[in-house]
This record gives structure tokens, C-alpha cells and sequence, in this order.
């Protein structure tokens, strides 16, 4: 069996993504595990520290990765990496230092999460239909998105252990899987000379900025949309049970991703996308029922799932070397971190959130501004 075949096995797929699912635990868990933190008496900003330093270390794993990808055995780095997450979430369960907290759950983040996911995107990017397998991997990791929040139940009952061990036994369930990726990156066990010394070429960077500043509107928005529901007039709970709800319904847009790649491009998908993610961003403020803050997040989501796939896509085909898809995780935590921090600039206390729809609309049509340029390179070749 050919080394490319071996990575478009349906089998070697499933391992792939589930391993990008241990990539995103460090956002999807993010809101449980900062919960139980306070609730087990770290203070608000300690525990927000604890969260942002493993997503930290999960994007700043994807970058170290580039420099290793293509020198290792892809399935000892897929183990390994389990393993790390594994102990890490056990060890947490039995500290309560703050800094070793902090330290620990950084090191979880750079050599569990961010190997997971740097190998994961590798071995999707290698495969022949790139755009369909990125989509199967965003629709599985929105739905550990989904039973992250039921996490808050055992939490309930057993406070931070009921959070971290769960985590700690899916880890150990998906490295039984680990076996079925490949062992050798393709393109060096093909022969290929020193793809990991080739420079990514410029359309591949294009493609990464791209994703980058589009990541950045989504997190600006996403960092505000609780606080934005509950300025429109609805309670807490209610929003919070809406956005757990558009959340689930969001898989919907990456399933149909999966479907329409190969079918019609990527320029008129991402156009269309983009333009309602604008046109939901203008609708996202002031007074709100329950029904249309809803409705208007649900739709927000599909097409934040739809764009995804064919972004991660794009990259993937601009990129010879295979080095490009390592920083694709890089390029969406980074995004989902600078977005806050740009929207908080422009924020006024008392004077509502509008400046991160403004933030969020800007970034979505730049990104659309510069995915169009890509979209057609990529077309012509």
C-alpha cells in the first residue's frame, strides 16, 4: 500500500481527527474547567490565567511543531502526546497550587494538546480530500464542545476531579487509536528530499494570515456574546442555554462543508459564509427575545463551521512542503486570544459591545478581501 493511500484510509482519518479533538480541549474545556477552579477557591484572574496558559501552550506546541513534524514518527508523537494529556489532567485533579497549576497545565497544553493537534492537521492535510476530512474533524470537535458542558455535572458532584478525570479517560480511549497513524510523514517516507528544509511558499502564509485575522472576529464576538445576550434582555441561563444549543445546531455547517467539497469550489462557499456571519454580526445587539438571539447565533455558527474547512483546506493545497497545516491550530488559537484583546480597546463601560460586532465585521471582510486572491490561485493551478 502507498504511503498516500495509507493516510486516506478511513480508519488512519478517524484517528486524525479524533486526535484534533484533544487539540481543542484547551478552548472547548476552557468555561467548565475555570469554573471548577473558582469553585475549589482559586480566584477569578488566577483561575482565568490557568485557562488562557494552556491554550497558550497549545498554540505555541502547533508552532515548535513545524520544526519537527516531518523528523519524527507521526504515531509515536500521536502517543506521546495522549500520554500527556492523560497525566496532566490526573496530576491536576491533585494539585491546588496556583503555580504549579499554571505550570502544569501550560506543559499539558505545548506537548499533549498542541502535538495532538499538530500531528492531527498534518496527517488530515495529507490526505487527498482535504477540505471533506477537515470537515469531519471540526463537526467532532464542536461536538466535544457540546459534552464539555455536561461536564458541569459531575463537577457538581465531585468539584475539579469530576471535570479532569472524564478528560483524562477520553484521552486514554483516543490513544487506542493512536496505532492507526501513519508512522512515517509521506512525503519523506516517499523520498521526497527534505521536505521539513523547503521554505512554505508565500500562498501558504496568504492562506495562514487569512485564517488568522478571520479567527480574530470570531473571538472578539464569541469573547463578548454571553455578556451581549444578557445586555439584550435575557437572563443568564437562558443565553447560556441558547448558546449551547447553537453550538449543536452549528455542527450542521461543517457536515455540509464535508458534502459540498469538490462540488463547487471554495470561493463561492466562504463568500457566501462570510457575507451572513456579517449580516448576523449586524443583527447581534440590543434588545433580543430568546428566540432570535437564537436563531441569529445558530446561524452565526453553521457558517463559522461551513468557512472552516475549506480555510484549513486552502492552506493545506497552497503548501509543497506539508509544513503549513502544523500551523493552522497556531493561526486559530492566536486568533481567538488577539480578538478580545482588540475589541477591549474599544470598549466603554456602560456603552454597550457594539465595538466587537465592529471588530468582527472588519476582520470577516478582510479575510473575505484576501481568500478570494487564494481561492483563485489555487483554482487556476
Amino acid at each position: 500500500m502507498s504511503d498516500h493511500a495509507s493516510v486516506d484510509r478511513p480508519q488512519t482519518i478517524a484517528a486524525a481527527i479524533l486526535l484534533s479533538c484533544l487539540g481543542v480541549l484547551a478552548v472547548m474545556l476552557m468555561p467548565v474547567l475555570i469554573g471548577a477552579l473558582v469553585a475549589g477557591g482559586l480566584a477569578d484572574a488566577q483561575a482565568g490565567y490557568i485557562g488562557a496558559g494552556e491554550a497558550l501552550g497549545t498554540a505555541l506546541g502547533c508552532v515548535l511543531a513545524a520544526f519537527w513534524i516531518h523528523r519524527v514518527n507521526w504515531r509515536l508523537a500521536g502517543a506521546f502526546a495522549a500520554l500527556v494529556v492523560i497525566s496532566g489532567n490526573l496530576l491536576t485533579a491533585l494539585v491546588a497550587d496556583f503555580s504549579l497549576l499554571l505550570a502544569l497545565r501550560f506543559l499539558t497544553g505545548l506537548l499533549g494538546g498542541g502535538t495532538a493537534f499538530a500531528v492531527a492537521m498534518t496527517v488530515l492535510g495529507s490526505t487527498t480530500q482535504k477540505d471533506r476530512n477537515f470537515a469531519f474533524a471540526i463537526a467532532a470537535q464542536v461536538m466535544v464542545g457540546v459534552l464539555a458542558f455536561q461536564l458541569n455535572i459531575p463537577r457538581g458532584i465531585w468539584g475539579l476531579p469530576g471535570v479532569v478525570v472524564p478528560v483524562a479517560i477520553f484521552a486514554g480511549l483516543i490513544l487506542l487509536t493512536v496505532p492507526w497513524v501513519p508512522a512515517r510523514p509521506a512525503l519523506v517516507a516517499a523520498g521526497t528530499e527534505t521536505a521539513a528544509s523547503r521554505p512554505i511558499p508565500g500562498l501558504a502564509w496568504l492562506a495562514l494570515l487569512t485564517m488568522l485575522i478571520w479567527c480574530t472576529g470570531l473571538g472578539a464576538i464569541w469573547a463578548f456574546i454571553q455578556l451581549i445576550g444578557e445586555r439584550g434582555g435575557i437572563d443568564a441561563v437562558a443565553v447560556g442555554q441558547a448558546l449551547g444549543l447553537s453550538t449543536l445546531l452549528g455542527t450542521s455547517g461543517a457536515l455540509a462543508a464535508s458534502w459540498l467539497a469538490g462540488r463547487v469550489g471554495r470561493m463561492g462557499p466562504v463568500t457566501l459564509a462570510l457575507l451572513v456571519q456579517v449580516a448576523m454580526l449586524t443583527i447581534l445587539r440590543g434588545e433580543m427575545v430568546w428566540l432570535q438571539f437564537l436563531l441569529t447565533a445558530a446561524t452565526f455558527q453553521i457558517f463559522w463551521n461551513m468557512i472552516g474547512p475549506y480555510m484549513m483546506g486552502a492552506i493545506a493545497s497552497a503548501d509543497h512542503t506539508g509544513r503549513a497545516s502544523v500551523l493552522i491550530p497556531a493561526a486559530q488559537i492566536g486568533g481567538f486570544f488577539v480578538g478580545p484583546v482588540l475589541a477591549g480597546l474599544f470598549l466603554v463601560e456602560g456603552a454597550g459591545y457594539w465595538p466587537a460586532n465592529i471588530v468582527a465585521i472588519t476582520c470577516c471582510l478582510a479575510a473575505l478581501a484576501l481568500f478570494v486572491p487564494v481561492a483563485r490561485q489555487l483554482a487556476a493551478r
